[in-house]
């Protein structure tokens, strides 16, 4: 395979994988979103905890899901392939765990409330 041809199908498979990533995480972001809607089905949380949980999932899932655009450009842009995977990692990184921190927050609150 020559340079131009390894080029065009890394930039292709750049721009499959932000595509599925991206469709992957709207799949996701839906579900839980649905989830979180039916999370306080017994009433043990307040409004604002129930809210707090619907937004800081969704904050989560738009930064991870975010996150597959520098990873589809890492495929082919080189020069910059480090600095990439590093943002990839770090937004990754913050929306799970800004997802987790929205799910302990609600249970201790749900947990806490007569």
């Amino acid at each position: 395979m020559n340079s131009a041809t390894r080029t065009g199908f890394l930039i292709v498979l750049g721009v499959a994988f932000t595509a599925v990533w991206l469709a992957l995480h709207f799949v996701w972001a839906s579900l839980a979103m649905m989830g979180g809607l039916m999370a306080n089905d017994a009433g043990r949380a307040t409004g604002d905890e129930h809210m707090a949980l619907i937004l800081g999932v969704l904050a989560g899932q738009t930064i991870a899901g975010a996150a597959g655009i520098p990873a589809g450009l890492a495929f082919f842009w080189r020069s910059r392939r480090k600095l990439l995977l590093g943002i990839f990692l770090a937004a990754f990184l913050t929306g799970a765990l800004c997802q987790a921190g929205a799910f302990w927050f609600f249970a201790r609150a749900a947990g806490s409330s007569p």
